[in-house]
């Protein structure tokens, strides 16, 4: 795995070079907002931040202003669990999904994606860009584990994951409930025997399990836990910014993994969804996101700062079957709760 990604992460660590363009012709673009003008609104599901949220609809209703974004934001187990209950009920609300490549396979192997590429997908890294007829990648997700700097500091900050099973952080760990794709990035690291060794230490340690990222990163900032197992280090870098007394360390390998958009199989505003979809995608909206602190996926927009990928050694996690994904999610949470 690591060898196919080479030029991904020599790319990813010392900066992107060039910027491929394909775009819409004249024509294709002038069709495409005139059809989004009829339907004058898109519906958006997401599993990204309010501050996320809210920036994209400020950015997107600004450039097109036509055009409503309304917005729904969830964890990713219960905004996959809403999606999947309207479904069933024969309500279809949202025109965009974005989430990670995980629970998209589950709305895929379902049939609920459409087919979409969208010509904004050349400027994105080619390793990024698996099963793009369904999905393209908006953001990179890191996982690092982060901790209070007025109770952490010196030699007691972590080298390896193995320090997290030391006596003195019993009690004194924090962990997000949604972090599945941390569960599966151990499996693959460590290999599954292994990997539950590990795991099952790690739950002996009395871990205080939380839902949700942006409550986690609160509790350690107010001195609820010592540490947390596994934070995304954009959303330190937005809360250090407010003075949150909080750092992140990529421990190697640094794991990361895809944020996706795709457009759902049945809705009400294809033309307004794809025209959403574009944005983000685009170096503007991209731009949007690295103020978010968030890691971009184009080649001509690094991330802000660029410390989020590059000097690490980055291991891009590989999709799971969403039969294996429900199993490791299940897993996860029978060891945390």
């Amino acid at each position: 795995m690591r060898s196919s990604l080479f030029g991904f992460l020599l790319a990813m660590m010392f900066g992107f070079v060039g910027s491929a363009r394909a775009q819409f012709s004249p024509a294709e673009r002038a069709k495409l907002i005139e059809d989004a003008k009829k339907e004058g609104k898109v519906v958006f599901y997401t599993g990204a931040s309010a501050n996320d949220g809210n920036a994209l609809k400020a950015a997107f209703e600004k450039k097109y202003p036509f055009l409503k974004m309304e917005y729904f934001r969830a964890g990713k187990d219960k905004l996959l669990g809403k999606y999947l209950t309207e479904v069933r009920n024969n309500t279809f609300l949202p025109d965009v999904y974005q989430g990670s490549v995980f629970p998209l396979a589950t709305l895929q192997q379902k049939g609920l994606l459409a087919r979409y590429r969208s010509p904004e997908r050349e400027a994105i890294h080619e390793n990024l860009r698996a099963n793009d007829d369904y999905w393209a990648p908006v953001i990179l997700n890191a996982m690092t584990i982060t901790y209070n700097t007025r109770l952490v500091k010196g030699d007691d900050i972590p080298k390896s994951y193995d320090d997290l099973l030391l006596p003195k952080w019993k009690g004194k760990l924090g962990l997000d409930l949604n972090k599945t794709e941390w569960y599966v990035a151990m499996m693959q690291t460590l290999g599954e025997e292994r990997g539950r060794k590990y795991i099952e230490a790690l739950s002996r340690q009395n871990v205080q399990a939380r839902d949700g990222n942006t409550i986690i990163g609160q509790l350690l900032a107010a001195g609820e836990f010592s540490l947390v197992v596994s934070q995304y280090p954009t959303s330190v870098e937005e809360m250090k910014k407010s003075g949150a007394p909080i750092e992140w360390i990529a421990l190697q390998p640094h794991f990361v993994y895809a944020q996706v958009l795709a457009l759902t199989a049945k809705n009400y505003h294809p033309s307004a969804g794809k025209l959403f979809i574009e944005y983000c995608l685009s170096e503007e909206g991209q731009q949007v996101l690295k103020g978010l602190s968030r890691i971009t996926v184009r080649k001509d927009v690094l991330p802000n700062p660029p410390k989020l990928i590059q000097g690490h050694n980055l291991l891009v996690l590989n999709p799971v079957s969403p039969d294996d994904y429900n199993r490791y999610n299940n897993e996860y949470h029978k060891y945390f709760r």
